[in-house]
């Protein structure tokens, strides 16, 4: 296996880990809940922030989305 194709893998298994809900839920029915995605929660978050500095609405969105998949990874490199 190349390094490229190797450093492919390493950083898929975190980015689908974002796909995980952040805040499941279960009712008094026993229904689960699933809201938002990991990844949607810290965008949001992150995109609160860049508004807040003064970024337009298209860079808050493009800076979120790069901010939230190198923390995904970043996060399952030190998790190890």
């Amino acid at each position: 296996m190349t390094p490229e194709k190797t450093n492919e893998m390493n950083e898929e298994r975190p980015l689908e880990n974002g796909n995980d809900s952040a805040f499941p839920n279960q009712d008094a029915k026993g229904f689960l809940h699933y809201g938002l995605t990991k990844r949607e929660y810290m965008a949001t978050q992150l995109m609160i922030g860049s508004l807040a500095d003064g970024h337009t609405i298209d860079s808050a969105i493009d800076r979120s989305i790069k901010a939230v998949d190198k923390l995904l990874i970043a996060l399952h490199i030190n998790s190890k």
